[in-house]
């Protein structure tokens, strides 16, 4: 084969020119393709006809010592490395408008803008190598010898294909089938001519094949651009007609809508799309639902005049009633989108209220399977940042010229120790007392409550007040103590500078408070673990200013705050198989955890405690796998945690859980059943273990509710554990 080539391959040579001349022509009268498209397969053409053609002159004048030879077996010789690098360059830019043009792309992959800075380098260096004879050189007879640096000249042709074929390959569902076929030809054939050429010295293998690549490379883009005009040219025209005739009229008909709303509501019509995806409807109904919510301002009166979707008018009508079957679904998406979408975004409703309402409300007013979503919207913070809206910032700065007249927003004292600084001066011109203070509570929103209506609905509770000079006032806190009072050290003095730390541990605050004249401590018992604390900074006729907030990583431990009241404990029952748990805040404790056995059954006596108002506020079982049966553990994975209020998490890469849920007839009201939890009952779980599912089933004052967890990483060992929110678990019992 390759004697063959060698004897014959200024034929080939010119018989590959002729092709491609041919080809180049026949690209300059094609009128498939885009004007863009068709210059860089013209050029592409053109730089492997002239590659070719210097390449049969640098073997028709190797050895012509004439000064004819001498200049041509260089010129040519230039030209083919010259060239060799172009023709790369110029299926680079062929790679580029593919991507923006079939990928769809806005942003190019980064290394086609590297292969194409490097091609561009490789045809500098090709000119330096003629003046250098770092590819080549020539010896008294005018005849071509390699160079030291000859390898370099494939770093282009061999390595820019393979990392042009990356981006090709990233997006190769963008591409047809003869276009792909065309682009891997393309790069391969010659890398592998290349190598083989590196061996077969004196023929020219490379660039014939890349002159046969470049041929085939039109020839695919032909067959590509003719089996799509077959295939789909009259459908798609036809199709286009009836789409924009059908857009236009629905415009006409919005815009006739739309004269008569007042406004309407693209916010709650992207939460009804999102509820309509995680309920798995194609992008066409999606579509639909968003329109359908968008338009519904305008009333199904008029939406009725959009003949042309009489859906829209349809689901208006029903939006707002009552859940029933024999609602149009849309209509119960939408419902639940506008009212999901006016509560989150009232400042007056915490999202937990929010999420509270959807539950209470689930099968009554609300689709349960759209009530479920919209509240896994607000545990996940997936409604573009909604749920995650940061609360009110607190002031740097309040003027308070009667007592309490401004209070700044409350600054949360946790675990983690926290700096709190400002400055404050009398107001000039107003009565002769003046000091700032500070107010202790707790409130939904952390603000000030006055009125019996904001203190019911933002369940405010305010623990004391205490003044700067060692003065305090106790009103719901279980107890409160003043320590260590003292004069203000005269290195520490600076008038008008006030400090105060906080921290908590549990039920027990300790705050250090430093003013102008007196520095002292005071500790606060709470009425219980699970209440919040704020600090209100206020006072009377006084300038607050430079308010300064630094929450440190040092946690509060036991030890730092004397306790003033005793531990509350609602777990001082009968200890059974395990200990019992007190839990005060959400997954804050857990119980040991059991090995899931088929047949196992759990007994346990649960009790809401005395300031639970939601009703999540109940037992939670988790099924996971660690390696110290611990949760939370090393190697941890959460395959299913069921709250007993009927609330399940979705289906993860470790389990996938089918959940079901049914209120029976012992079910009233969500009233009674926090009423029942407060009072506290006993649960009763069964579980059953068959190869890699666990079921688990138990029914509790109204509410059956059964699990199967498929589990999908090839655990054998689960484990069971019990945890909760605002609730004591006792005498638990495994059979």
């Amino acid at each position: 084969m390759f004697n063959f080539i060698r004897n014959h391959q200024m034929n080939i040579m010119l018989s590959f020119c002729a092709v491609c001349a041919t080809m180049t022509v026949m690209l300059f009268l094609t009128k498939f393709l885009s004007k863009k498209r068709k210059w860089i397969l013209i050029s592409q053409e053109i730089i492997a006809t002239l590659l070719l053609f210097f390449d049969r002159l640098a073997y028709i004048y190797a050895g012509n010592v004439s000064s004819t030879g001498y200049v041509m077996v260089r010129l040519s010789n230039f030209m083919v490395f010259f060239l060799t690098s172009a023709i790369v360059l110029s299926f680079n830019l062929y790679i580029v408008d593919l991507m923006k043009n079939e990928a769809r792309l806005n942003s190019l992959p980064r290394r086609l803008l590297v292969t194409g800075m490097l091609a561009a380098v490789g045809m500098l260096i090709s000119i330096i190598s003629a003046f250098t004879g770092l590819y080549y050189y020539f010896d008294s007879q005018n005849v071509y010898h390699r160079g030291s640096g000859f390898l370099l000249c494939y770093v282009v042709p061999v390595i820019c294909p393979l990392i042009q074929y990356t981006s090709i390959v990233q997006f190769r569902k963008s591409f047809s089938k003869f276009i792909y076929t065309a682009l891997t030809l393309y790069i391969f054939l010659p890398i592998i001519t290349g190598i083989i050429q590196i061996f077969a010295y004196g023929i020219s293998i490379v660039n014939m094949t890349m002159v046969l690549v470049s041929v085939c490379l039109y020839f695919f883009t032909y067959l590509d651009v003719n089996a799509a005009v077959e295939k789909s040219h009259n459908i798609e025209i036809e199709a286009f007609k009836e789409e924009q005739k059908n857009m236009k009229k629905l415009f006409r008909e919005a815009a006739s809508a739309f004269a008569k709303v007042q406004g309407s509501s693209d916010r709650m019509a992207q939460v009804a799309r999102e509820l309509a995806q995680k309920a798995g409807k194609s992008e066409e109904e999606c579509d639909k639902v968003y329109y359908a919510a968008f338009l519904y301002p305008a009333g199904a009166e008029a939406l009725a005049c959009i003949k042309e979707f009489p859906y829209l008018s349809e689901t208006a009508a029903c939006v707002g009633k009552a859940y029933s079957e024999d609602l149009p679904e849309f209509s119960r998406i939408i419902t639940v989108a506008k009212d999901y979408d006016t509560m989150i975004n009232d400042p007056s409703n915490p999202p937990f209220f929010v999420r509270d309402y959807f539950i209470r409300e689930a099968g009554r007013k609300y689709d349960p399977f759209y009530s479920t979503q919209v509240v896994h919207l607000l545990d996940d913070g997936t409604n573009k940042g909604i749920f995650e809206k940061s609360l009110k910032e607190i002031e740097s700065e309040i003027v308070c010229h009667n007592y309490r007249e401004k209070v700044t927003t409350g600054i949360e004292v946790s675990q983690y120790i926290t700096e709190i600084s400002f400055e404050a001066e009398p107001v000039e011109n107003e009565k002769p007392f003046s000091q700032p203070s500070i107010i202790v509570f707790d409130s939904y929103d952390r603000q000030i409550k006055d009125t019996p209506e904001s203190i019911n609905a933002n369940k405010y509770l305010e623990y004391g007040e205490v003044w700067f000079d060692a003065h305090f006032i106790s009103t719901g806190a279980r107890n409160m103590e003043m320590r260590n009072v003292k004069k203000t050290a005269e290195a520490d003095k600076n008038k008008g500078l006030y400090k105060i730390i906080g921290l908590r541990f549990q039920d027990h605050l300790l705050l250090k408070m430093q003013g102008p004249e007196e520095t002292f401590e005071i500790i606060i018992a709470l009425p219980s673990a699970s209440k919040a604390a704020y600090i209100g900074i206020t006072g009377e006729n006084v300038h607050i200013k430079n308010i300064s907030i630094v929450q440190t990583d040092e946690l509060s431990k036991e030890s730092d705050i004397p306790r003033i009241a005793e531990k509350l404990s609602f777990i001082e029952r009968i200890e059974s198989d395990i200990p019992n748990v007190q839990i005060v805040n959400p997954l804050a404790l857990f119980t040991k955890g059991l090995e899931v056995k088929d047949n196992m059954k759990l007994f346990f006596h649960t009790q809401s405690l005395p300031d639970a108002n939601l009703i999540w506020h109940c037992p939670y079982i988790i099924l996971y796998y660690s390696e110290d049966g611990k949760v939370y553990g090393k190697n941890y994975r959460e395959y299913a945690m069921i709250k007993l209020d009927g609330e399940t998490n979705e289906s993860n890469q470790f389990a996938q859980n089918t959940f079901v849920m049914k209120k029976t007839e012992g079910f009233r009201s969500w009233e009674e059943w926090e009423e029942q939890n407060k009072a506290g009952y006993e649960c009763h779980i069964e579980f059953s273990k068959t190869g890699n599912e666990i079921t688990f089933q138990t029914q509790n004052k109204g509410i059956y509710m059964r699990n199967t967890t498929k589990l999908l990483d090839g655990n054998k060992v689960v484990y069971v554990s019990l945890s909760g929110d605002q609730v004591a678990l006792t005498d638990i019992r495994i059979r």
